[in-house]
């Protein structure tokens, strides 16, 4: 959290009004979109394949539904 502070004190300095949020429970790239669309972000920023990419592949993940969400801007870091 105290990392998440850090980046949005960075942002404002630099004339960027940004939001963190903490959701808690296992990963849901569904529930995180849905989050986004709710308080109307204009941008989410994760990282990306935590997993394997076989995994994700083959099981899907918070990274290939980001990549579906095509309601939001997405940027994603490897």
């Amino acid at each position: 959290r105290n990392s998440l502070a850090d980046v949005a004190v960075f942002l404002e300095q630099h004339g960027v009004i940004a939001r963190t949020e903490v959701i808690a429970g296992d990963a849901d790239g569904n529930r995180l979109a849905a989050f986004a669309r709710s308080i109307h972000a204009d941008l989410i920023v994760s990282g990306a394949y935590g997993h394997s990419r076989l995994r994700e592949w083959a099981f899907g993940g918070v990274t290939r539904t980001l990549i579906g969400e095509s309601n939001i801007n997405r940027l994603l870091s490897n």
